[in-house]
């Protein structure tokens, strides 16, 4: 959800922030050995006594926040978009080929909940400029699996009817999965 993201985000501002301030240094340190320690450590003693350290310490603390903070907007970004493309491929279940355990499971329990024990009007204000819903992803997901397992159904009734299979018999859907469509294709043959 969103408050992940952005925590996530933050965190990775901060690692970032931490990695670029003090990672240099270290690894400078660390791979150069004493000798490149002893130098560092003169090098900041010069431009102590130059009167420059303060300057070089705000540049540098000023590159590094503003990159801790890219990294960290990028961060909560990518989240931020992989949890509505989730919720996308979530609702899309039902139309996948095969025989689907979750749509004959949950199908029938869904849509009756979303299309009859919801208000319509609860709908309705997804598609309004002013919609206050808390994760207005979130909700147009559960709309549109319930849509989506009315669309399956749609195409495993006509798939039994043109096979000669019985009613309770279940369908293999074929590859290419339920098309999006199937609900206007049968009504464009029921009315030829």
């Amino acid at each position: 959800n969103e408050r992940s993201a952005f925590l996530s985000g933050l965190a990775l501002s901060g690692v970032v922030f931490a990695s670029v301030r003090f990672g240099p240094r270290y690894l400078a340190a660390k791979l150069g050995g004493i000798e490149k320690a002893r130098v560092l450590k003169e090098a900041d003693d010069a431009a102590r006594k130059a009167g420059t350290r303060w300057i070089q310490q705000g540049v540098s603390f000023l590159f590094e926040a503003s990159f801790g903070a890219w990294a960290g907007y990028r961060g909560y970004n990518m989240i931020s978009s992989q949890n509505s493309n989730s919720y996308d491929e979530i609702a899309k279940i039902p139309l996948c080929a095969g025989k689907s355990i979750v749509s004959e499971k949950i199908c029938s329990e869904w849509v009756d909940l979303v299309h009859n024990e919801m208000s319509k009007d609860f709908w309705k204000n997804l598609d309004e400029e002013d919609c206050r819903l808390k994760d207005k992803g979130r909700w147009k997901a559960v709309l549109g699996f319930a849509d989506n397992c009315i669309k399956r159904k749609a195409f495993e009734d006509s798939y039994r009817k043109q096979h000669g299979m019985k009613s309770d018999d279940a369908v293999d859907v074929p590859d290419g999965g339920v098309p999006t469509d199937i609900l206007q294709m049968l009504r464009k043959q029921r009315s030829t």
